[in-house]
């Protein structure tokens, strides 16, 4: 079988996350300075809809076909996967046709009484066929997640970009100055994106790792098959808490949307000013934010699996590695980022956007930008320890916490959209360090104290020069500063990090493709090992 460590899974997606970030943020940058915030808050109060209505088309299963498929191949249960496959797809394909039909049925209703921008309607149609597309891209994708062969989900990926990238911008360029029909056109450079990525992982599973195209190991003589009802309860034991805690997030989320522009004109806002100031929130500076979550995502996605067959094959001391591996990880990106984007917020907002005005939020939000990434890891952990439900308990508490910040602070005259801005710094602080508290106490973690100081210490360091490259650059434009301050410093942070053994030519090595030749030309540097 073509299964890949763990490490390398996980690097694998994030060469294919930077790639899509890459694209994906040139056709942001492109379509913010098109549209401008009206026309981002217009586009963006669709998706929690769509992920409300895919959250209850796949009822939890694609995560559950990871883990499951996982714990088949372990015990070389080939049939157990084919049972897996069948009754998922065939599940998710009839609960995904009626949600189709019912979100094109009740789009009127939907678009003038729900959201607060009746202009919405064509977007919201033009969402419809995405539901039965991600729904079924989403089963294959945690099939090849199980069999942990990360290659073909991450140029599906790609290729969706893309498609979805040129398409996009494509319409929306003809479209303008329409915003009505502007936001129906990216939502359908969306579908033919997401088609594109449907096709591509298909055609890799029917070609080259079907159930009949890969091997499995010999199934142990103390294992008995498994009877078809035992595997449809294994599935639903995960996927329920999935399905539990995607129904509350989709919520929350789509709770948030609908609040913040209510807010907002409760404070005095008129509805236009309340939609472009969401876009502004949701599509420029939470936009920046979460960039480095395509470095997280890629742990996420591999540790579910990773982490349930550690557990099935009896491995203890492996999740506690998992964890830290997360954990240094998400340290060593999650760190910088934070400081980069406090030190240098409205100056990647003016550089990047051309929308200084996105810059105060940003910084409000940037110094959490830590728990932020951690966040993601940790509740992968849980899942793949089956306990989804402390998960979701805590994202819950910490979602209800965020709303009511929202809902009493931003419609305050004069605080506004910053309130939305605090809510999400308290929210996930909590939230972040209560999985924190909750892994350690379950499995035992210990951190690398020494590891972990040359981390902050090189942060450090690179927040020093950030702020003198800042002030040299001063006046002579926000592009110029950001490349000087962000390139100086971060090139200052990877050094330190060889330095202090931190980091080392083997994990550079071990990059994808790109790791051999990367530590070909570091090792001429003295104190690179």
């Amino acid at each position: 079988m073509s299964k890949q460590s763990f490490l390398h899974g996980a690097m694998i997606l994030v060469l294919a996350s930077v790639i899509t970030k890459i694209i994906g943020m040139g056709m942001q940058i492109v379509l913010n300075r098109i549209v401008g915030p009206e026309g981002i808050g217009l586009f963006r109060l669709v998706f929690p809809m769509l992920s409300m209505v895919l959250t209850l088309s796949t009822i939890g299963l694609p995560t559950a076909v990871s883990k499951v498929v996982a714990e088949a191949i372990v015990v070389g249960d080939r049939r157990k996967v084919k049972r897996i496959m069948v009754f998922t797809t065939s599940v998710i394909t009839v609960l995904a046709t009626f949600f189709t039909i019912l979100v094109v049925s009740m789009a009127p209703w939907l678009t003038s009484h729900l959201l607060t921008d009746s202009r919405t309607y064509y977007t919201v149609l033009m969402m419809s066929p995405t539901i039965l597309i991600i729904s079924w891209s989403s089963i294959l994708r945690g099939y090849f997640q199980g069999i942990q062969n990360q290659s073909p989900p991450s140029i599906a990926w790609i290729l969706e970009t893309i498609v979805r990238s040129l398409v996009t911008l494509t319409i929306v360029y003809l479209c303008m100055p329409d915003l009505l029909k502007a936001s129906a056109g990216a939502m359908f450079g969306v579908l033919a994106g997401e088609l594109a990525h449907l096709l591509y992982i298909g055609a890799c599973y029917y070609r080259k790792f079907g159930l009949n195209k890969i091997s499995f190991p010999p199934m142990p003589a103390h294992v008995k098959p498994e009877s078809y009802g035992k595997t449809i309860r294994s599935l639903f034991e995960v996927a329920a808490p999935v399905l539990v805690a995607g129904i509350i997030g989709s919520l929350v989320y789509w709770s948030e949307t609908l609040l913040i522009p209510r807010a907002l004109i409760a404070a005095g806002h008129a509805q236009t000013e309340a939609t472009a100031l969401f876009g502004l929130y949701s599509g420029y500076a939470v936009s920046l934010l979460v960039l480095p979550t395509v470095f997280t995502y890629a742990l996420s996605t591999t540790l579910v699996p990773a982490i349930s067959e550690a557990i099935a094959i009896g491995q203890p001391t492996l999740v506690q590695r998992r964890l830290y591996q997360a954990f240094r990880f998400t340290a060593m990106l999650g760190l910088p980022a934070s400081v980069i984007f406090t030190l240098l917020a409205t100056e990647l907002s003016t550089a990047i956007y051309n929308t200084p005005s996105a810059g105060p939020l940003l910084a409000i939000m940037a110094p959490v930008g830590f728990f932020i990434y951690l966040k993601s890891p940790l509740s992968s952990i849980l899942q793949g320890m089956n306990r989804a439900g402390l998960a979701t308990f805590f994202s819950v508490v910490g979602s209800l916490f965020k709303l009511a910040i929202i809902y009493w602070v931003a419609s305050i005259p004069g605080i506004g959209i910053r309130g939305v801005a605090w809510s999400v710094v308290l929210s996930n602080v909590f939230v972040a360090s209560a999985y924190f508290v909750t892994v350690t106490r379950l499995i035992g973690f210990y951190i690398d104290l020494a590891d972990t100081m040359k981390i902050l210490i090189s942060t450090l360091v690179m927040s020093l020069i950030i702020l003198q490259a800042k002030a040299v650059t001063a006046g002579i434009g926000a592009s110029y500063t950001v490349i000087v301050s962000v390139t100086t410093g971060a090139l200052v942070y990877v050094m330190l990090l060889f330095l202090f053994r931190a980091l080392s030519l083997h994990t550079v090595k071990r990059i994808p493709y790109i790791g051999p030749l990367a530590a070909k030309a570091l090792q001429w540097i003295p104190f690179v090992k």
